[in-house]
């Protein structure tokens, strides 16, 4: 059975994970004992040979092999190898985990949309759900030891009530080399066209509903067929054992005390028992341990997958689900914060925790700089030389500035670009007068206008760059003239804002008006 342990860690204290050191179902001590014990007694065993039968020549001789082997004993890259070999067997475990088989989506998908209270509508929804159990238990049987023990055969499968006399006929009616893990998903995908045919399924697209679930059901435990059939290559568990008892059947020779006085590799001090070289074999062992065990979790260690339980809380759960839990919702009624202030409640032991918990971003308290006023905004090309770029007409249209805050004590300072928008309109209304074709007669017009114009503008200049300053009420729309032409007296009652620049230019209709009456003075 799976060693849980999650409410033994639920908080973090200094002693939490400690605790977990005593626990001996799935831990490493269990799973590195036998090993431990076996190289202990190995060590022990060539360390009383060198101490008590070997003469002083030999003990020499076994000095020098001692040193040698300690030398390269870094030759075997162990950590390399062993954190590789962990990292894809826990990625492999993981998956495996997240497809094993959940059939809740089936059955709330079943109970929704295959509708009716007749014993044909019940049957219906029970034979879908049960299908897909017979097929997750067929599956399982045949990767799982604990699975197999269970139902050794097939009709051990019919005596636990997963399939019935009639279905394992027609189950076995087709003989061939291969599994049929399909026969069952089959069988549940036409009781789903059957049930659309005579309406107990309402429409096609809730059919598809239940019908996708079912097909991702079943492409989970496809996938953990595959794995089964197709492990990690044999050559690399087979290389991470090779290397990690190799590294120690070396380490039982070159982790040996040395006492003899002239030695070069003298050990400072003789303590008998390799304390440091049993933790190693422990951290190194257990590692490679963790591993071993993962990399099928379908097995009989303590903390392989319970196939056998999975397989009853499915059927379980799958058959309440449609069958008791069918259309039985509750009775509408108003929830107890109506028309009130949603104040929830907490035990009285809870509520004494006084800390506020606010789910807000980050930076939302961060305040702009107390001397902002203005922000202008411009794209990202115009960043360098920015008083150029206002004569891009597509610039123009996207700029804005936008007011953030004001200072009551700078309301005498505009913003650079009032000026520049200013300089723009009066560059843009010199262009339009002074069309190509124009009489004199339409040119000195023109003329007239643009002088008052200029004298507007240049009025409007000075009145807003005093340095005296006037209050900073200019409206932060634009005014948009009702019509555009070129008379003294649409020109004299326009009121131009000085923070938003509109796209002034002369549309379509303007020019026609213009050609229409130089047409007209040139026939007078």
């Amino acid at each position: 059975m799976t060693i849980n342990y999650n409410l033994e860690v639920s908080t973090s204290r200094p002693w939490t994970l400690f605790k977990l050191l005593l626990k001996w179902r799935g831990s490493i001590w269990k799973s590195v004992i036998m090993e431990l014990s076996v190289w202990l007694l190995l060590y022990a065993t060539i360390s009383v040979v060198y101490r008590c039968a070997l003469n002083p020549q030999q003990q020499r001789v076994f000095e020098r092999v001692v040193e040698y082997l300690d030398a390269r004993l870094d030759y075997i890259p162990l950590n390399f190898m062993l954190g590789f070999f962990v990292t894809i067997i826990v990625n492999r475990w993981t998956y495996l985990y997240q497809i094993i088989g959940f059939i809740d989506n089936i059955g709330l998908m079943v109970a929704e949309y295959v509708r009716g209270r007749s014993e044909e509508c019940r049957m219906y929804r029970r034979t879908i759900l049960r299908y897909c159990e017979l097929a997750q238990v067929l599956v399982f049987r045949d990767i799982s030891m604990r699975t197999r023990r269970r139902f050794p055969t097939i009709d051990t499968v019919v005596a636990a009530g997963f399939m019935m006399n009639h279905e394992k006929d027609r189950f076995e009616e087709i003989e061939y080399k291969y599994s049929k893990y399909w026969m069952p998903f089959q069988w549940a995908l036409a009781l789903t066209y059957d049930a659309r045919k005579k309406g107990i399924i309402e429409s096609d697209f809730f059919q598809v509903s239940v019908t996708q679930e079912i097909k991702q059901f079943r492409t989970g435990l496809a996938w953990i067929c595959n794995y089964d059939w197709v492990p990690i290559p044999i050559m690399y568990p087979q290389l991470v054992c090779l290397a990690v008892h190799t590294y120690f059947l070396v380490c039982v020779l070159s982790r040996q005390y040395i006492i003899s006085e002239h030695a070069a590799n003298k050990t400072e001090i003789d303590l008998y028992f390799p304390i440091m070289s049993v933790l190693q074999f422990i951290f190194y062992m257990g590692w490679m341990k963790v591993a071993e065990a993962m990399l099928n979790p379908f097995g009989e260690d303590d903390d392989d997958f319970e196939t056998n339980a999975l397989i009853d809380r499915n059927i379980t759960m799958g058959l309440m689900i449609v069958d008791q839990g069918y259309n039985r919702p509750p009775d509408l009624g108003r929830d107890p914060f109506w028309g009130e202030e949603v104040d929830p409640l907490y035990s009285e032991e809870t509520a004494r925790d006084t800390r506020e918990v606010q789910m807000e971003g980050s930076v939302s308290q961060v305040k702009l700089p107390e001397g902002t006023s203005h922000i202008r905004m411009v794209s990202r090309g115009s960043s360098n030389g920015l008083v150029n770029s206002l004569s891009n007409s597509s610039l123009r249209k996207r700029m804005s500035i936008v007011s953030v805050k004001r200072d009551e004590t700078r309301e005498s300072r505009r913003s650079v670009a009032s000026f520049d928008a200013i300089k723009n309109i009066k560059s843009k209304i010199e262009r339009s007068v002074s069309k190509t074709g124009l009489d004199e007669r339409n040119k000195a017009f023109s003329t007239s206008n643009l002088e008052n114009m200029n004298e507007k503008v240049s009025d409007f200049s000075n009145e807003e760059f005093q340095d005296t300053g006037t209050p900073a009420n200019t409206p932060a729309t634009p005014t948009t003239p009702t019509k555009k032409t070129m008379s003294s007296a649409n020109l004299r009652g326009h009121s131009f804002a000085h923070h938003v620049l509109e796209n002034v230019e002369e549309d379509e209709e303007s020019e026609e008006d213009d050609e229409r009456r130089r047409r007209t003075i040139t026939h007078s």
